[in-house]
């Protein structure tokens, strides 16, 4: 459950994980930012990462698309994301 500025929940394996919000660089643009968070929820999922670590990736990236006009107009580079995990959260994407 997506809660915008509140951060969100992911109800899952019998419990709730919280998930906090990323600060967006800038409040540009909305649009899609369901769809980013879903991205980061289905990379998450598919690449085995634990519920904690997908819900702040899906949490990023939801809060990197807000800064952009359009609604999948951002780049997405990886090193780029690791690097705004690492700082969001104080650890690294990978654990």
């Amino acid at each position: 459950m997506t809660r915008g500025g509140s951060g969100s929940q992911i109800w899952a394996e019998g419990r709730v994980y919280e998930i906090p919000a990323v600060a967006p660089t800038a409040v540009v643009d909305p649009t899609g930012c369901g769809d980013a968070y879903r991205a980061g929820l289905l990379y998450g999922m598919v690449n085995g990462l634990d519920w904690d670590t997908t819900g702040r990736l899906a949490s990023l990236l939801g809060a990197l698309k807000i800064a952009e006009r359009g609604a999948q107009n951002h780049p997405v580079v990886r090193s780029d994301i690791e690097d705004r995990f690492a700082a969001a959260f104080g650890r690294s994407l990978a654990g």
